[in-house]
């Protein structure tokens, strides 16, 4: 069907997102390891960070992000974030969004998204990990896409 059609040529072009997401109980734990490739080939450079929330957040309660990572397209985070799960956020979705911090202006720009369903995260029998397309906002809002690992 059409729903599958996500041109891979330009989920390319924003660069890709190493995570891991686990259960404990009624806790997301979600590392989220490295990029690389951020803002395709045209960028020399971008200092980033990742930011996280349960969507749609009213409060903003739910959000955490990492540090940022100056001066590299290939940023390593290696952090860590819980996420309690309350029994209203499971049908909500665990969104992952990765910006550039606009040096002169302190403005951020967003590079790529993803998001993770909260249910099916809880129901989860293997972790979720890997490589994952930083997706445009509106497609990143719905879905994920994995990286295929080349055989």
């Amino acid at each position: 069907g059409s729903r599958r059609k996500i041109s891979h040529a330009r989920v390319k072009a924003a660069g890709q997102l190493k995570l891991s997401i686990e259960v404990q109980g009624r806790i997301l734990v979600l590392r989220i390891m490295e990029a690389k490739g951020l803002m395709g080939k045209e960028y020399r450079t971008c200092d980033s960070y990742v930011k996280m929330s349960i969507v749609p957040d009213a409060d903003w309660k739910c959000r955490q992000k990492t540090k940022t990572v100056p001066d590299s397209k290939n940023p390593v985070f290696h952090e860590c974030f819980f996420f309690p799960v309350q029994e209203e956020h499971e049908q909500k979705r665990l969104l992952v969004t990765v910006w550039n911090r606009e040096r002169n202006s302190r403005q951020s720009e967003l590079i790529g998204c993803m998001s993770f369903g909260v249910k099916s995260l809880l129901t989860l029998d293997k972790e979720v990990s890997g490589w994952y397309y930083l997706l445009g906002e509106d497609l990143g809002r719905t879905k994920h896409l994995k990286v295929a690992m080349r055989r």
